[in-house]
């Protein structure tokens, strides 16, 4: 078991980096986060997006070709995903949830750090409140899934505010929370393929944008086989890349 949750830097600049930034335990790291949080998103799409509502029809739109063409692989093999239950990881206010996964699964749970957003989240369904199951009030650095009881757990726009050992950490409990034949999804801000930098951090609100490379060393140290990844297109020159990826367990269970 201790093997199986070690956790290996991506490199030596990654380890000296998050040594240099945790010197107290992560306390200030989490703190910043959550403290512009608090202080820098009403609770409304402008606001969870951080000023960039106006992506959210093209987020949704793409998000939901991205799942169509998942489910399409993963039943060309025999093992086709669910559609009972979903985990919107770090969901703000419920975008994803009511533009997205509420129309595809029957049921999603939420799970967000900042109460104030997660309590707008009953209102803000509307008439998508019916697919709305429990509000879970907690960090992804902490949180544990309930096990087995997640078709999907998907995370979009918020694993830039772990270290890189607590996402691997909660990968590995996202694993544990799904059913036979479930899925993680992250979609995320990445750097540019030119950029050298393994990750570049925000001061703002302590936060980082990782390389592919980065994010890719950390799914396979959580236990997770990419299955598909795409880039988000119709984007904007002055945004950040935003890559989708599908993940499953690498020692899937039998149906």
């Amino acid at each position: 078991q201790a093997a199986a949750e070690a956790f290996t830097h991506f490199s030596a600049k990654t380890a000296a980096f998050w040594a240099k930034e945790l010197t107290d335990g992560g306390k200030e790291w989490y703190g910043k986060a959550e403290n512009w949080w608090v202080n820098n998103s009403p609770a409304t799409v402008d606001g969870v997006l951080g000023g960039y509502g106006k992506v959210d029809p093209e987020d949704v739109k793409q998000s939901a070709r991205f799942w169509e063409e998942v489910q399409k692989m993963r039943l060309a093999v025999g093992v086709p995903v669910g559609r009972g239950r979903c985990l919107d990881g770090g969901a703000g206010i419920g975008r994803v949830s009511r533009n997205l996964l509420s129309h595809i699964f029957d049921t999603v749970d939420l799970v967000e750090g900042n109460r104030r957003l997660l309590e707008a989240a009953p209102e803000f369904m509307d008439e998508r409140r019916s697919h709305l199951g429990e509000l879970i009030c907690d960090t992804l650095q902490d949180v544990v899934p309930a096990e087995g009881l997640y078709d999907c757990i998907w995370v979009q726009w918020v694993v830039i505010y772990l270290t890189d050992a607590d996402f691997v950490r909660f990968l590995r409990r996202c694993v544990r929370g799904l059913r036979p034949g479930g899925m993680v999804v992250i979609k995320e801000n990445v750097l540019e393929t030119s950029d050298l930098k393994d990750l570049v951090k925000d001061e703002d609100d302590s936060s980082v944008t990782r390389s592919q490379p980065l994010m890719k060393h950390i799914f396979q140290q959580a236990g997770l086989e990419l299955v598909l990844e795409r880039s988000q297109e119709n984007w904007g020159s002055d945004m950040l890349p935003v890559w989708m990826y599908a993940l499953k367990p690498l020692k899937e269970q039998s149906q």
